[in-house]
């Protein structure tokens, strides 16, 4: 299912489907805003099932309890919720309008990675491990955002294919990048979700 938002001169695009032959997803997603922020999420409950979507929902309904907190909050309070729960691995960021900052937090494999428009991209460093309630410390990085900057947040049921960037840097709009990538998508035996954003506020 594709669906479009558009917050505070933001636009994202997302996609979300269940693994073939799954009732429900083990991935989940949250896209809301503030006062002067953007908030996204990408949760991806391990393995696939109903216990995989019990934890990436629990994660979501952290995450929108909390939003105003900062993504290394989030991070925290999100892997204590899963204390004996299956586990999840998640990647947050929060563009904060008023420093011109996006604030990144990542742990496992969701894929991230930003188009800005004056030329080379940059893909934030993923940690590894995953949420499962066991005393963690999380970190945050800040990344600059500039006019017309796009990114992409996707979980593992997505192969990334070179050919994407081209979508990514040269789109008219998210929801042209998401017809694109799917488009070219290989068949996939798991659950996917994909946010494509656009950063349309200037400086």
């Amino acid at each position: 299912m594709i669906k479009h938002h558009q917050l505070n001169d933001i636009e994202i695009t997302s996609y979300y489907t269940a693994k073939q032959g799954n009732w429900c997803s083990g991935d989940a997603f949250y896209v809301s805003n503030g006062d002067e922020y953007v908030i996204c999420a990408v949760v991806d409950g391990l393995g696939s099932g109903e216990e995989a979507m019990e934890a990436s929902s629990a994660v979501i309904k952290v995450i929108e309890a909390h939003k105003d907190e900062s993504v290394e909050v989030l991070m925290d309070k999100s892997n204590k919720e899963l204390w004996q729960k299956r586990g999840a691995v998640m990647t947050i960021m929060k563009i904060d309008q008023r420093t011109q900052e996006i604030i990144y937090s990542n742990v496992g494999n969701i894929g991230c990675i930003f188009y800005p428009p004056s030329g080379k991209l940059v893909r934030p460093i993923p940690s590894r491990g995953y949420l499962s309630g066991k005393r963690q410390k999380f970190k945050a990085q800040r990344i600059s955002f500039e006019k017309g900057m796009t990114f992409i947040l996707y979980s593992d049921g997505l192969t990334f294919d070179p050919v994407f960037h081209q979508f990514m840097a040269k789109t008219p709009s998210t929801k042209k990048a998401m017809e694109q990538v799917i488009g070219g998508m290989a068949d996939t035996s798991d659950d996917t979700t994909i946010l494509i954003g656009k950063v349309s506020l200037g400086v």
